[in-house]
């Protein structure tokens, strides 16, 4: 494989920047790879080797940055940039037109494409990508449709999912001592960035029109310290405030999954729901909205739940019948398991992704 440059100039931590790392990870053990990243980011703090970092995104950053990085590409003799940030594109076509030998550029969309985007513009960048990859069959549809992009160039390829060693599982008794959670009362997990479009106000408004004993533990990045204040306000409004533990992102999301009863994906539109299919290989209940990418993970009542998008009352009936028939879910959780194994197998993504940049 060539040398490759592993961009991400995205200053979060959340689903994208994790995957990245585990990107980086793969590949740097077999191959020249290098990494081009934000000084202080989430991403830089994880990446100890062949990388260079760049100044926050400021308009006049980008034009340092855009020379530092270039010189980077050159002293090292990088040929193929990998971009999974959709903001990085215009940098690495950029980098690709004015670098003095041939540079190919390979995309990871990872969002949803909602409109046509075939302006001026648009055609300068997808026209210059040279391999176009997406995380799901609906976001394929969507890039032909919307992209001045050859269909030739894209591909899908879903998410590998490497699964934690059991010795890395966190202990449940002292998850929930530590946070102050009764390990004896039903408990939904939620994992993903804190933000009105993660929809986990929904799961507070189903538990409150739920008779049953419910718990709700939040886990994830806050974007927006307001909603977070505006979800305790709820909880306390509703009698919930006990029984509601906002906590910050963890490191190992898949470790912490197996102390929970159920984990629910309430996204408004979620381009494909990895958390499902990582609580799906843990052994764990998921229910999920039915909208983007999350219908191509879950089969309803075969290996996992679904209900209608923004539908707290469908949601409340959905998670009713997972607290009420407990005992009964052994059939839904092991055609989860089967299911995630066999689509997401981490060592096969990576595989496939290898060949696909060898057929550059």
């Amino acid at each position: 494989m060539d040398r490759l440059l592993a961009l991400c100039m995205s200053p979060d931590q959340g689903g994208l920047e994790l995957y990245f790392l585990k990107f980086v990870e793969f590949f740097q053990k077999k191959h020249d790879v290098f990494v081009a990243c934000v000084e202080n980011s989430y991403i830089t703090k994880h990446i100890s080797k062949n990388k260079i970092e760049c100044r926050p995104n400021t308009h006049l950053n980008r034009i340092l940055n855009f020379f530092k990085i270039r010189k980077f590409i050159i002293k090292n003799k990088i040929n193929i940039i990998h971009i999974s940030w959709s903001n990085d594109k215009f940098l690495a076509v950029l980098l690709k037109i004015f670098t003095p030998h041939k540079i190919k550029i390979i995309l990871y969309r990872q969002m949803i494409i909602s409109r046509p985007k075939r302006s001026i513009y648009h055609n300068f960048i997808y026209k210059r990508i040279d391999l176009f990859l997406v995380i799901t069959k609906k976001l394929y549809d969507q890039a032909c449709q919307y992209l001045p992009i050859n269909n030739s160039k894209v591909h899908v390829l879903t998410y590998g999912i490497d699964k934690p060693s059991e010795e890395t599982h966190i202990s449940k008794k002292a998850f929930f001592s530590k946070h102050g959670m009764d390990p004896n009362i039903f408990t939904i997990g939620i994992f993903s960035r804190i933000e009105p479009e993660k929809g986990q106000h929904l799961v507070l408004e189903a538990v409150n029109q739920s008779v049953n004993k419910i718990q709700i533990c939040i886990i994830g990045h806050s974007m927006d310290d307001d909603y977070i204040d505006q979800l305790r306000e709820t909880a306390d409004r509703y009698g919930l405030s006990k029984y509601l533990k906002v906590i910050s992102f963890v490191k190992s999301p898949m470790s912490y999954m197996p102390c929970f009863d159920l984990i629910i994906l309430p996204t408004h539109e979620e381009t494909f729901g990895l958390v499902v299919a990582e609580a799906m290989l843990m052994g764990v209940p998921v229910i999920g909205s039915n909208a983007g990418g999350v219908p191509e993970i879950i089969t309803h009542n075969h290996n996992g739940f679904l209900f209608q998008t923004k539908n707290s009352r469908d949601l409340k009936e959905k998670i009713d019948h997972v607290v009420e028939n407990k005992q009964s879910l052994d059939t839904i959780i092991n055609n989860g398991i089967m299911f995630a194994n066999d689509e997401y197998d981490y060592h096969k993504h990576f595989e496939t992704f290898e060949t696909l940049i060898e057929g550059l």
